[in-house]
């Protein structure tokens, strides 16, 4: 638990806030910024707003959820539940569990978080086939470091070890479905030797080993 003594109380009010309670352990909120969005707020105890009051906390960058309440006779009381970043989203922001994209305060690089990218609006989907694709990955001993969709909604793969996968614009998620299910026929130390993958092809992919050369199955995957 933090408290944070609210300078300046107006001492004039007959019940007025004094003190500013946190619970929930946050890591990354400021308690400086808290307490400047909460002052202007605070009311005689009997009279205070907690629906404006959580409203302003909400808008803070690391603030997920929050619950107000008062105890008497002076404390305001803060439970704030802090963004859980589980993915990174384009150089600034993180998506949550939920797939919601947040920005903080200030530029936060975690390397460690695999990377999304792609246009406005595509968060929750991204967020939803990484998910997916990852986990049909992993059996494979690959797994997804960044998840791209450019401007011309043409979806790449960059996996672990350098491997990249090239969906393309054309129904990108049953394309992957069909890559996946080709690479699983190919014996493991075959697979190794994968470097680039282009499945925007109508019969097969277009495959770069490691040694350089490039195969163009004949014969679709499907």
């Amino acid at each position: 638990m933090i408290i944070v003594t609210v300078a300046g109380a107006q001492r004039m009010l007959s019940a007025p806030i004094e003190r500013i309670r946190v619970h929930g352990g946050p890591r990354h909120l400021r308690l400086a910024e808290l307490r400047r969005v909460v002052t202007p707020l605070l009311d005689d105890y009997w009279l205070l707003d907690l629906s404006a009051v959580a409203a302003a906390v909400r808008r803070l960058p690391w603030v997920d959820r929050v619950r107000v309440e008062r105890l008497w006779p002076d404390v305001l009381r803060l439970e704030i539940r802090e963004q859980r970043p589980v993915l990174r989203w384009g150089k600034k922001a993180f998506l949550n569990e939920r797939g919601e994209r947040f920005t903080p305060g200030e530029v936060v690089t975690d390397s460690r978080l695999p990377l999304l990218t792609g246009p406005e609006g595509y968060e929750k989907r991204l967020f939803h086939a990484y998910r997916r694709m990852n986990a049909a990955l992993r059996p494979l001993g690959w797994h997804i470091e960044h998840l791209e969709v450019d401007e011309r909604r043409s979806w790449r793969l960059h996996l672990n070890d350098g491997v990249r996968i090239v969906l393309g614009r054309s129904e990108p998620e049953k394309t992957f479905v069909r890559v996946v299910a080709a690479l699983r026929r190919l014996e493991k130390g075959r697979r190794a030797e994968i470097e680039y993958l282009d499945a925007r092809y109508e019969h097969g992919f277009a495959i770069r080993w490691r040694t350089g050369k490039e195969t163009i199955p004949k014969q679709s995957h499907g």
